[in-house]
């Protein structure tokens, strides 16, 4: 009799165990999906925020090249020895 009385308890203790590890793994898994939505979210925001930024300022122009220093009419250093 007490045989079964410890089988029963150790088949309860399993079983609720069984189900806690269930439970945690639902847990791990809504909030790894929380966090992947939320990540998601964040970057839609950003890449959003950065296009209108893009958009609102002028790209910059790079075919106009500097003028060297000969070219905006400064003489050059003479050297006196």
């Amino acid at each position: 009799m007490k045989a079964v009385k410890q089988a029963s308890t150790a088949a309860a203790l399993k079983a609720e165990r069984d189900q806690d590890m269930a439970q945690a793994m639902r847990d791990y898994e809504n909030e790894q999906r929380m966090r992947l939505a939320n990540m998601a979210r964040l970057r839609a925001l950003r890449l959003e925020k950065e296009r209108a930024e893009s958009q609102a300022t002028p790209a910059p122009q790079s075919a106009k090249k500097k003028k060297s220093a000969t070219q905006t009419g400064s003489a050059p250093l003479e050297h006196r020895t």
